[in-house]
């Protein structure tokens, strides 16, 4: 479990802290901060420790399996007082800091303290599990061979294959089981938390081994009536196949892992993503979840969720990112055991109070 992620120098943040709880939601204006947190966190995850052990430094490659950033100088916050970038963070495994230094003729970031090299390390062994806001989308076919791939993929690409692979694995995480489901299997939890974001819709998701794809279809129950047949989903609502990996993600989550979710709301009616709110209070509860969003109904769903006493004020953080010309600084509300904020920093989800003030004030002249 991470506990605070501390940044210096680092894009938009001359100097940050980001204490983390149980559940934390990361949101605020565009181009704020809130991202650049998730992959600080990526970045170190990204690292290839053992790439030459012999070496007299490491780099922290801006390119890789998680993240792609550009060079080392869009890394390091323009008004830097010097070329280094710091990234301090704390978590159950220990506590380490690490100081890249910008070498502009390579426009690289290494660090020499290889004697830390274990250190280093932290991240790498840190149970982490990451869906980008870039999810696969509605495809006729998803890929299922792949030997090195054994997770979700970072868009979620291989979410249908590990359905099928785990289909039958119960749901370690008994409050997270859904109480209509069939079973406690994977694929009828995934099947029956989907139904709470599209009431009825059930999933059939098979292996084509020979061509090295796996497909999934969807149909909807009727009241009273046999069941639609199977859609692929490129006949259904983008929200299906958007929301799946999440799903999937959630409820597969192992004890100790840090699940990092970028965007869950995307392409979801506003009931499914309070919907959704739920699970993640649920999980949230067993794993770490850092969600970036900027979704009210996330909020206020979770929100909810500690009203009814499924999180408690302990268990959460809202992070309001906001920037002052490029830099970029955290503000955090505090919230009690009602679900109510100890304050609203303007931009904080307050749009719908400003839309309806608009709507009732007098018209001009």
């Amino acid at each position: 479990m991470l506990k605070k992620l501390h940044l210096e120098n680092f894009k938009g943040f001359d100097v940050v802290d980001v204490p983390f709880r149980s559940v934390n939601l990361l949101t605020g204006l565009n181009s704020s901060g809130k991202s650049s947190v998730i992959q600080a966190l990526l970045l170190l995850k990204q690292i290839d420790y053992q790439r030459d052990p012999s070496t007299d430094h490491v780099e922290l490659f801006s390119n890789g399996d998680y993240v792609s950033q550009g060079s080392g100088r869009e890394l390091l916050y323009e008004f830097a007082d010097k070329d280094e970038i710091v990234i301090s963070c704390d978590s159950e495994i220990g506590l380490s800091e690490w100081r890249f230094k910008y070498n502009a003729k390579t426009n690289r970031l290494i660090t020499e303290n290889v004697y830390e090299r274990s250190c280093l390390a932290i991240l790498s062994e840190l149970p982490l599990s990451y869906l980008s806001a870039e999810r696969w989308g509605p495809r006729l076919t998803y890929p299922y061979e792949d030997a090195e791939q054994t997770g979700l993929g970072i868009c979620g690409e291989y979410a249908i294959r590990y359905l099928i692979d785990h289909a039958e694995d119960p749901v370690e995480n008994e409050q997270a089981r859904h109480p209509t489901a069939k079973g406690v299997g994977l694929l009828y939890q995934v099947q029956a938390w989907l139904g709470e974001l599209s009431p009825g819709v059930r999933i059939d998701a098979k292996p084509l081994r020979e061509a090295g794809v796996s497909v999934v279809g969807f149909g909807f129950e009727q009241k009273g009536d046999v069941g639609s047949r199977y859609y692929r989903p490129t006949h259904v609502g983008f929200g299906l196949t958007y929301s799946l990996p999440l799903l999937v993600a959630l409820l597969s989550a192992k004890p100790g892992t840090v699940l990092l979710l970028e965007n869950p709301e995307a392409h979801l009616h506003p009931r499914a993503q309070t919907k959704l709110a739920r699970l993640i209070a649920l999980v949230g509860k067993y794993v770490q979840v850092i969600v970036e969003t900027h979704s009210d109904h996330v909020m206020n769903g979770l929100r909810v969720e500690v009203k009814n006493g499924t999180l408690t004020p302990a268990d959460i953080y809202f992070h309001y990112f906001l920037r002052d010309g490029v830099t970029s600084r955290r503000e955090t509300p505090e919230i009690d055991s009602n679900g109510r904020l100890s304050s609203w920093p303007d931009g904080f989800f307050d749009e719908y109070e400003k839309s309806l003030a608009a709507l009732i004030r007098k018209p001009r002249g």
